[in-house]
């Protein structure tokens, strides 16, 4: 099966940003397979440790080594990108060692918890302004009002898990602090999003009685709605909800980071790049083998390493949240920019 066989189609005023197949996947696929995952979690409590070995060694690993390849897909992105791929990781381990050593692991897991919260937030804002700018004008409320409501919804979400007053994050292992949040403030920015929600969702059914619905934009953005909804408010534990947020984020951070060297490739040939001849040309599969069989390896060791007794293990953590902070630090980066990233579509 072929997940982006068609390239950019002509304005037909839904907003297409790659093509019919793509973005059918990316906004409809990837958001069923994340609610199924939850729905089995939610049946079948002891299926969590079997759906969180599948999402990490499919999409979770895989997609943090994307993030090298959106980085250096050719020789000279490794000139312009030096210190991200050399330099950066050795100032993050140590910090990271730093701050372990000096405080515990539960800081590195705590600091995790919120940051990867804010890191798949962040990107769900990020592929909702790409539909909106393909939906030409026709998404009619102020881009503060839409961010405003990307970010008030999973923020409902947060403070919700918070209320419980969770002490640890996937596993006991991993303990966290979180802050006394009382319940009415939660429930407030509850009602707010709620609120929110309500007006977004009138205006959209007014344009679509009108027949100016941005169909995609509006359809990304109830999959970001429902997912954060579902993942950290519905779901009772926060670990099997962190598994519908991460299937739905991880899957779509590889689809994009192909999209995007794919159009890169198209744009400035691929002659310079083994990487962009292997991948390009909808060979989406090979890609997403190759990001696979690069994770392989690393993610054995430190799968080893955290069985192999409490001081390995602790180095093996290290090791782990080094990958992610990186990861977190790179993805705002490469991707936050005042002109236009390259390869991302007109």
């Amino acid at each position: 099966m072929a997940i982006a066989v068609d390239h950019v189609v002509a304005d037909s005023g839904l907003g297409w940003l790659k093509g019919h197949v793509f973005d059918v996947n990316l906004i409809f696929g990837l958001t069923l397979l994340s609610l199924m995952a939850g729905g089995v979690i939610a049946v079948y409590p002891g299926s969590f440790g079997v759906l969180l070995l599948c999402d990490n060694w499919l999409l979770g690993f895989p997609h943090v080594v994307a993030t090298f390849t959106r980085l250096v897909p050719d020789r000279p992105s490794v000139a312009r990108h030096w210190f991200l791929v050399f330099v950066l990781p050795v100032i993050v381990v140590a910090v990271t060692s730093g701050l372990v050593a000096w405080m515990g692991v539960w800081i590195i897991a705590t600091i995790y918890f919120y940051w990867q919260w804010f890191h798949t937030v962040r990107q769900g804002w990020g592929v909702a302004k790409l539909f909106r700018r393909s939906a030409k004008g026709r998404v009619v409320e102020s881009e503060p009002f839409d961010e405003l409501l990307f970010y008030l919804v999973p923020a409902w979400g947060l403070l919700h898990q918070l209320c419980l007053g969770p002490d640890h994050f996937l596993f006991p292992n991993l303990p966290i602090i979180v802050p006394p949040i009382p319940a009415i403030v939660g429930q407030g920015v509850g009602v707010a999003a709620m609120v929110g929600l309500a007006w977004w969702g009138l205006q959209r059914c007014r344009e679509a009685l009108a027949g100016t619905l941005p169909v995609l934009h509006t359809a990304f953005a109830l999959s970001h709605f429902t997912i954060f909804i579902v993942g950290y408010v519905l779901m009772d534990g926060m670990a099997g909800g962190w598994v519908v947020t991460n299937i739905w984020h991880t899957g779509q951070y590889l689809m994009l980071v192909w999209m995007f060297n794919e159009n890169t490739g198209l744009r400035q040939g691929r002659r310079s790049s083994g990487f962009l001849v292997l991948t390009g040309g909808n060979r989406i599969w090979s890609y997403l083998a190759l990001c696979f069989l690069v994770a392989l390896p690393v993610y054995i060791a430190i799968g080893w390493g955290i069985a192999a007794g409490a001081s390995v293990a602790t180095i093996a953590i290290i090791l782990n949240q080094t990958l992610n902070f990186h990861h977190f630090i790179v993805d705002g980066v490469i991707w936050r920019s005042r002109r236009q990233p390259a390869g991302a579509p007109v």
